[in-house]
């Protein structure tokens, strides 16, 4: 489909942000990216649980998450691997003692393990949670609703920018890109909504590309219409070009 300018937009700023955007999602973009651990596996399922709990791990400081990350994968692959890891129940011998990561305790891990263990026992991957056809946000709140209380998830419905979720589902849909892994169906690229966290928010701020004065969901939606004007079946590559660009 062919790129539709927005009336927002000039021919310098689309230019720009095209380019960010190729500069960014490349191969070498992994390594630094939570998005690297996935990214070890080539079964479909421990990639779905990898991504899942990296992205749930995702805020705060990149270096000291990641570290966390490394920590976690070390422990799920001596048990088979993320998805072994789950069913099996090997979280049940961790201690729920003491703090994992910041906000995070140990427990939390624990808790949203056994939430993970739940939905594998009765479907096949968290796909299922979204019917084709439906709207993203039915989805959302499924898979929201299904680790109701667990520390690090949205409330089902919540009008936050659940950056972390909505990244989640960038790596799990997004097809042909070196960096995104493109494993499920049931929703289409042009149904996701751009992440946006302070830095997003910022740079589309400051490049006219949202209004609004806060970074909540409904930021999300707009900056994401925005983003559609130049890739209409893709908006979400708008994440790797807001991502490059600088605050004017």
């Amino acid at each position: 489909m062919t790129a539709i300018k927005t009336p927002d937009m000039n021919d310098r700023l689309i230019a720009q942000l095209r380019t960010s955007a190729d500069r960014y999602e490349c191969r070498s973009f992994i390594e630094g990216d939570p998005i690297r651990f996935p990214h070890r596996y080539t079964n479909a399922q421990d990639i779905e649980v990898s991504a899942f709990i990296s992205a749930w791990m995702a805020y705060g400081s990149r270096k000291v998450f990641l570290g966390v990350l490394e920590r976690l994968h070390k422990v799920m692959d001596a048990a088979g691997g993320p998805y072994r890891f789950i069913v099996s129940e090997s979280w049940r011998y961790l201690s729920n003692e003491g703090c994992l990561y910041r906000f995070y305790k140990w427990a939390d891990f624990t808790v949203l393990c056994q939430r993970l263990a739940g939905v594998y026992s009765r479907m096949d991957s968290l796909e299922e949670l979204f019917v084709p056809g439906e709207p993203l946000a039915k989805g959302v709140f499924n898979l929201c609703s299904e680790f109701e209380g667990v520390n690090g998830i949205p409330v089902a419905g919540s009008t936050s920018a659940n950056k972390r979720l909505y990244m989640f589902l960038r790596w799990m849909v997004r097809k042909g890109s070196p960096v995104d892994f493109g494993i499920w169906n049931h929703i289409s690229p042009a149904q996701l909504l751009v992440p946006v966290d302070t830095h997003v928010y910022a740079v589309a701020k400051s490049l006219g590309l949202t209004s609004r004065n806060c970074a909540d969901l409904k930021t999300s939606v707009e900056i994401t219409g925005e983003m559609a004007g130049i890739w209409p079946d893709d908006p979400a590559r708008g994440d790797f070009a807001l991502y490059g660009s600088q605050v004017m």
